[in-house]
């Protein structure tokens, strides 16, 4: 029973896993249950014996794709304090996030099918909001006096300059966006240290 129990388990985790990835490439609208299927390496029919339904699977998708976050913030702890804020931006705001979405951060992949998406999506995105919020304001709250709102604006800036950088056409723009967000964020937060 043991073993059959870890089988299944192990195969449910390489569903959520070829999920997770797809669904930040394709999005909600683009993810067909047979491709994850067939990127987990499981036959179609042993999806039901994992997930209730699709819904199911998107949410544990969603969920399996915050491994980004923990890189990016756990990249971030081995900072200095000084220079964690700055070290965010510079590792989330890069061309290499912008082109390999199926490996960043679901935020801003999915935030706009999660809110159109109705049910519970919303709440779930939502509760893994507050889980970043919270993360970075324990990773800034020693070199930022109101953290809350420096994370959450970190976090704004990080997800809003991906989503622009990624819907352009134009390579020059994208790029653009991706070095403007960066400096304006590095340079508030200069500018708020030498203020204060």
């Amino acid at each position: 029973m043991g073993k059959r129990s870890d089988e299944k388990e192990e195969s449910r985790q390489r569903i959520v896993a070829a999920a997770s990835k797809l669904i930040r490439r394709k999005g909600i609208a683009g993810l067909k249950v047979a491709d994850v299927m067939a990127a987990a390496g499981l036959t179609h029919g042993a999806f039901y014996a994992h997930f209730a339904d699709k819904n199911a699977l998107i949410e544990a998708a969603f969920h399996e794709a915050f491994d980004h976050r923990e890189k990016w913030i756990g990249s971030a702890r081995k900072r200095s304090t000084e220079e964690r804020l700055a070290h965010l931006l510079s590792t989330y705001l890069t061309p290499k996030h912008r082109d390999t979405p199926e490996d960043g951060c679901a935020f801003a992949s999915l935030a706009r099918e999660f809110a159109q998406a109705g049910g519970e999506l919303p709440t779930v995105f939502e509760g893994e909001l507050g889980i970043s919020i919270n993360r970075l304001v324990e990773l800034l709250e020693d070199e930022h006096d109101d953290a809350r709102q420096t994370a959450m604006g970190v976090l704004s800036l990080c997800v809003g300059g991906m989503a622009l950088a990624r819907a352009v056409d134009s390579p020059k723009l994208s790029n653009e966006l991706l070095k403007a967000a960066r400096a304006y964020g590095e340079e508030r937060h200069i500018t708020k240290g030498e203020s204060e």
